[in-house]
């Protein structure tokens, strides 16, 4: 084809594959492997063919029409990553590493925040709808019986991120965090402390990690007061909690609380209120933030080992391209508690 004849082509009509097949003295299906998502499409497709389709594809000025190729496949070519919130350092790292496993098959990440039941319902409806061909769902706010009352009747693949439930239809990642958190509490029990406030990031009628410190002490055989009190998801909230706190009669010894950016908060407005930390009162975190590093006192909290998600995410993303669903299964990833000045 001529120069004029290709410009003419291109200006009365869009390009097709045809066209780039011919351009480039390929096959077509050699050009449909070249944009297949799926490596061992494109292996078949030798560098010198896909250096010429991709020339070709610049010349025509063709582009795919992905909208067709998905309602062919059935498929978006989209994972939805759910998160609580977003700004912690283990979500973060989270979508990087599950994010770059998608990227690399072909997929987009969606993230999506939604930290109630209802909200997290919400997404997987919209998934099921064809946001997404499957979904990475991080909801340790959730209970064991609230994860198989959700994620049970989900159609599409899974990875379920929660300290303790157990695969069902779905693979879970557990966490190390309930494990972390009750080694910080053996801690603070150990060094006399007994009264205690809990600032959670919302209102639940079940807090897990809560329960879970309750029934140490129960093992322990201690009496011990657990003051719950939400405020750890918004600084200017946490701040107000400090406020409360040091307005009580009778103050607890050691706070613990869902977040470390606002367990700095509160270590901040404690010193505006006169309060010592950790003299008077002691504080301990979670996430590992590395703000909660260089706070005055360095924060105590608990953290991931930053070990990568890769193999879980891997998973998920097999099981999206497989013929019939993967078996579920179940991965881990350790957390540990990091003793520092505040506590």
């Amino acid at each position: 084809m001529r120069d004029g004849e290709r410009l003419a082509a291109r200006t009365e009509r869009s390009a097709t594959v045809a066209d780039v097949a011919r351009l480039a003295d390929v096959s077509t299906a050699a050009v449909s492997f070249y944009f297949s998502s799926r490596q061992e499409h494109l292996k078949r497709v030798g560098p010198e063919a896909r250096e010429r389709i991709r020339a070709a594809v610049e010349e025509l000025g063709y582009i795919q029409n992905k909208t067709a190729r998905h309602l062919r496949r059935q498929q978006s070519e989209r994972i939805c990553i759910v998160l609580p919130k977003l700004g912690i350092p283990y979500a973060d790292k989270m979508v990087h590493d599950l994010g770059s496993v998608a990227a690399q098959q072909g997929l987009l990440p969606i993230v999506l925040t939604g930290s109630t039941i209802g909200a997290v319902q919400k997404i997987l409806g919209e998934v099921e709808a064809g946001l997404a061909d499957g979904v990475i769902a991080e909801v340790g706010f959730l209970t064991e019986e609230q994860v198989e009352q959700t994620f049970a009747p989900f159609n599409r693949p899974c990875l379920v991120i929660h300290p303790t439930a157990q695969p069902r239809s779905y693979s879970v990642l557990n966490s190390g965090l309930i494990d972390a958190l009750e080694c910080a509490f053996d801690d603070l029990l150990h060094k006399g402390h007994r009264d205690f406030a809990y600032i959670q990031n919302a209102e639940m009628q079940h807090n897990p990690r809560i329960s879970a410190l309750k029934a140490r002490a129960v093992r322990a055989g201690l009496s011990v007061l657990i003051t719950t009190m939400v405020g750890a998801d918004a600084r200017e909230a946490t701040a107000g909690c400090a406020r409360n706190i040091a307005e009580m009669a009778k103050r607890p010894t050691a706070v613990l609380l869902d977040s470390d950016y606002t367990a700095v908060t509160l270590i901040e407005e404690f010193a505006r209120l006169g309060i010592q930390v950790p003299s008077e009162i002691a504080v301990v975190g979670c996430g590992n933030a590395e703000e909660g590093f260089y706070c005055n006192p360095r924060l105590t909290t608990i953290g991931p080992e930053w070990l990568s998600l890769l193999e879980a995410g891997q998973h998920l993303i097999d099981s999206l391209s497989a013929q019939k669903p993967l078996e579920a299964k179940a991965f881990y990833t350790p957390w540990r508690f990091i003793v520092r000045e505040s506590a």
